[in-house]
């Protein structure tokens, strides 16, 4: 009215966003609070309903400011109850605080099935959040992805739970009650076929006991810190695995059954304490391990493994080339070889090493080896025997990089001019030097 009086013609603008598609606006609306999300349900007709059919919920509680006098649990609770259930897809939680209503206000109000579910909790470290999935849920049934870290103890061992379809179980940093509590859990996952495992620094005895015949994927490692009663053990049962992947240098480790199905393992452990663990690797075609002088009295037989063909091995101390020679020997199909050599700034006292070269050249060498690869070549005189020896016998060679650790622009140049004058067992190999 007043802009006719003015005669000034009133301009009105489209609502634009209504007019995209929901799946563009469960992009838009996954993006915000859950909180905001639901707000949007006043703007029109349109978007009343929007916010109730997102695949996609994250519950964060350090950016859930609009929920009034509700507690973080109470809000979750009620706004998944008023989700329309079957479309909702993955559900994830970020807890600031202590939280021990996860199990009656969470769990019960989600009627969907939920594929993907995981919960990260960052609260004060003497604070915990407990679960103990008191009952067989609708919910659970559906899981195939269940994801649990931080501040979380899991208590389960009277639990009915099973998670009928979960595949894919990822816990990293969460307590257990008691040992039964961890190995309960599993037995609940009768089709788990991925594990990641990062434990805490336990006080004490702790049997990790892992028994899942369907089990094919298995990451474990410890947090970054050290207790020096830390006695972690891990018991593996596992016949179906394929994949393994260990990153912890104080645990014991034990294999109950043979894995004949394994072909890929990375293994960075303590073998003082660990001497049977290479038997349980014979099957494996590509394999990651520590080189460091002392490893030789920690086997007590000869590490064959005819079924590998591709070997990583980080070195962390001195280099010692008969240990790396006598290590090919048991590696007869042996096509490609990586080192990858990490210089400490510290000085690193020499380990006795008694193992002698092999007395002929390993057959790796003579009629398999394709790819040779060093990373932190320095130039000592136990890395140029080694290098000399492997790019002279090596006769089926096709490629061989070796990037330098410099020591200066002069003694780099030295050590370049040097490789490239070293002769070579197979006229294909082409020789690539980088600094």
């Amino acid at each position: 009215m007043e802009a006719a009086r003015s005669g000034i013609e009133e301009v009105t603008y489209p609502d634009r966003i209504s007019q995209l598609p929901n799946d563009l606006l469960f992009r838009i609306l996954s993006s915000i609070p859950v909180s905001d999300a639901m707000s949007t349900s006043l703007l029109s007709k349109r978007w009343k309903s929007v916010w109730k059919m997102l695949p996609t919920l994250v519950y964060n509680e350090n950016s859930c400011p609009n929920i009034g006098s509700l507690g973080f649990d109470q809000f979750c609770g009620r706004s998944l109850s008023l989700h329309e259930a079957p479309l909702l897809k993955t559900l994830n939680l970020k807890l600031r605080n202590q939280s021990d209503s996860l199990d009656s206000l969470i769990f019960p109000n989600i009627h969907s099935t939920l594929l993907e579910f995981s919960i990260k909790s960052t609260d004060y470290p003497c604070y915990y959040s407990t679960l103990s999935f008191p009952n067989d849920l609708r919910v659970f049934q559906t899981l195939v992805v269940l994801k649990l870290q931080g501040n979380i103890t899991l208590d389960v061992v009277d639990s009915p739970v099973c998670f009928r379809s979960l595949k894919s179980l990822y816990l990293k940093c969460v307590k257990f009650k008691n040992e039964e509590s961890f190995s309960k859990l599993l037995s609940a996952c009768p089709v788990l076929e991925d594990l990641f495992l990062q434990r805490l620094c336990s006080v004490g005895r702790f049997l990790f006991s892992i028994s899942v015949p369907s089990l094919q994927r298995l990451t474990y490692n410890k947090e970054q810190c050290y207790y020096s009663d830390d006695e972690a053990i891990l018991e593996i049962t596992a016949p179906s695995l394929q994949y393994l992947n260990i990153f912890d240098r104080v645990g014991v480790f034990s294999f109950i059954e043979d894995m004949a199905k394994l072909v890929e393992a990375s293994v960075k452990v303590n073998l003082s304490k660990n001497e049977m663990l290479p038997k349980a690797l014979t099957s494996v075609e590509h394999l990651s391990l520590d080189l460091y002088p002392s490893m030789v009295f920690h086997i007590n037989d000869r590490f064959i493994s005819k079924q590998l063909l591709h070997l990583k091995l980080d070195i962390y101390d001195n280099f010692r080339s008969n240990l790396l020679l006598s290590l090919l020997k048991d590696l007869p199909n042996l096509q490609s070889l990586k080192l990858n050599h990490t210089h400490p700034n510290y000085t690193v006292e020499d380990q006795p090493c008694s193992v002698s070269g092999p007395s002929s050249v390993p057959e790796c060498l003579s009629f398999h080896l394709e790819t040779f690869q060093w990373i932190g070549y320095a130039g000592t005189i136990e890395e140029t025997e080694a290098a000399v020896y492997v790019l002279k016998n090596a006769r089926c060679l096709k490629n061989a990089t070796i990037s330098l650790y410099s020591r200066g622009t002069e003694n780099d140049l030295m050590m370049i001019k040097e490789l490239e004058s070293m002769s070579k067992g197979s006229t294909m190999c082409q020789l690539l030097v980088k600094l």
